[in-house]
């Protein structure tokens, strides 16, 4: 099987300026999580779907999924932990008596609304071969470290990437990879690097610039405008 965590457990710290969990924000009268559910969704690749959020946004996330008739493919909602590595080894648990050692799970972060079906299909074609992938973009613009002084070190751009979602594994490696982190205190900003931990290699699947995430007021401002 093909299966889509779906992260929509975090509390939108950094984005003061409007009233709701951004999760649950609208736009285009749409909550924001729903885009990337109704992408996996519409995939007959993905077999199942889990949402992963926290208390806050459980009633309402569950109101969307059956207000867009999403019951067949959307098999749970999970709550999440304190973190997102967290979150995602709670979802790893949940699935214990459902997923198999090679079944498929790619984990995305709801964050990212305007991912594309594509990106989809290749995480699913390259985990198949290599069991370990990361989405990722290259980096375009010209990378610095600071000094007081102001610009210190020019980094070489040339074997850089952005990591984005989603991240795609075997289900024996990631739930490998989990445990370890849980038994030796680790801990990480996502899943490839956990993956790494263990000794494994992850692969890179060219992402692309619309599939940001959405962090600051001004990330929202340029969703509002692609999507009208």
């Amino acid at each position: 099987m093909n299966i889509a965590i779906i992260l929509a457990a975090g509390k939108s710290e950094r984005l003061k300026e409007i009233a709701v969990p951004k999760q649950l924000y609208l736009i285009n009268r749409v909550p924001l999580f729903m885009y990337s559910v109704l992408t996996f969704n519409d995939l007959e690749e993905i077999d199942e779907i889990y949402l992963v959020t926290n208390e806050q946004c459980l009633s309402e996330i569950e109101q969307y999924v059956k207000q867009y008739s999403l019951t067949k493919k959307v098999k749970g909602l999970i709550l999440g932990g304190r973190t997102r590595q967290e979150s995602v080894y709670l979802a790893l648990k949940h699935l214990e008596k459902i997923a198999k050692d090679d079944d498929i799970i790619l984990i995305h972060d709801s964050a990212r609304p305007l991912l594309e079906k594509e990106t989809i299909l290749k995480n699913i074609e390259n985990t198949v071969r290599y069991g370990a992938v990361t989405t990722a973009i290259k980096v375009k613009d010209t990378i610095f470290s600071e000094s007081e002084d102001g610009v210190d070190h020019i980094v070489s751009r040339s074997r850089l990437y952005q990591a984005q979602t989603p991240q795609s594994f075997k289900y024996c490696l990631i739930k490998k990879a989990h445990e370890s982190a849980v038994l030796n205190n680790v801990f990480a900003s996502d899943d490839s690097a956990l993956i790494k931990e263990i000794g494994y290699d992850v692969k890179i699947v060219l992402g692309t610039t619309t599939n940001f995430k959405i962090t600051t007021i001004e990330d929202i401002k340029l969703l509002e405008m692609m999507v009208l």
